[in-house]
């Protein structure tokens, strides 16, 4: 019996979990998810010993993978975000709208901008606060930031502890 198997793409939320165990796993690296009581992702911890040469090396690469989408990407985005829900303003006032909204979501990786400005659409009536829309884009890239994150404390900690032996 044949059957058809539908091929979906994963979100970005999803693809945002397994680059970041992809990107731990190929450095060598072993880390530990940490969550609240509530059993809400707070960020990793990296649990061995690395050098910092490959702390760096796994930094750049998660670096590469949060690259943000073009201001015209983001403005289109939300034009049809826009176009797509019901809003107050009358619609003067979209230049400003949009110039804000562009200079916030620089700060995010395309791929998790993108698709939270085209899923919003179909799940919002209005047209989104920032504080949803920012909400709903650090959702779907946690992940590979919390690994940055977990990087960073660890090069800080070796920085630490390299400042107290030297002033011993």
């Amino acid at each position: 019996m044949n059957q058809i198997t539908e091929y979906q793409l994963a979100p970005a939320a999803e693809n945002d979990r397994k680059a970041a165990n992809s990107v731990a796993h190929t450095s060598g690296l072993e880390i530990e998810e940490r969550h609240s009581k509530d059993y809400d992702f707070l960020g990793y911890l990296i649990t061995n010993e690395v050098s910092d040469k490959i702390l760096g090396q796994t930094y750049k690469t998660l670096q590469a993978s949060l690259i943000p989408a073009s201001d015209d990407e983001i403005a289109k985005g939300l034009l049809k975000l826009r176009a797509l829900t019901s809003h107050k303003a009358d619609g003067q006032d979209i230049d400003i709208i949009l110039e804000a909204y562009v200079e916030q979501l620089r700060e995010y990786p395309k791929d998790a901008v993108l698709e939270s400005l085209n899923r919003m659409a179909g799940h919002v009536k209005w047209f989104p606060s920032w504080h949803e829309l920012k909400d709903d884009i650090e959702f779907r890239c946690k992940h590979r930031i919390g690994l940055m994150k977990a990087i960073e404390r660890k090069m800080d900690v070796r920085q630490i502890s390299k400042f107290r032996q030297i002033s011993r």
